[in-house]
């Protein structure tokens, strides 16, 4: 079960977060508070739809992704914000 740590910078074009690549992932999600609200979903997310992540607190998410799925995640038009990711194999 690798485990993997990293930090992502999510800007106004849908950003790859993760795909899956072994039977499934988890992917724990921490996102300071400040900064910008950042949208998750798959690869057509847009900031108007997908799960926002607020930027008015901390937030934590646990997100699981079947084998082969991707998580994207976008910034409204000229913002960016960093995510930080611990991330499950199976």
């Amino acid at each position: 079960m690798p485990l993997t740590a990293k930090k992502v910078l999510i800007t106004d074009t849908a950003t790859l977060i993760h795909k899956a690549v072994s039977n499934g992932t988890r992917v724990h999600i921490f996102s300071a508070s400040g900064g910008q609200d950042v949208t998750l979903g798959p690869v057509t997310v847009t900031d108007t739809n997908g799960l926002i992540v607020p930027s008015t607190k901390s937030s934590e998410l646990l997100i699981e992704l079947p084998p082969g799925d991707s998580l994207y995640g976008v910034c409204a038009a000229t913002k960016s914000h960093t995510l930080h990711f611990l991330i499950v194999e199976f």
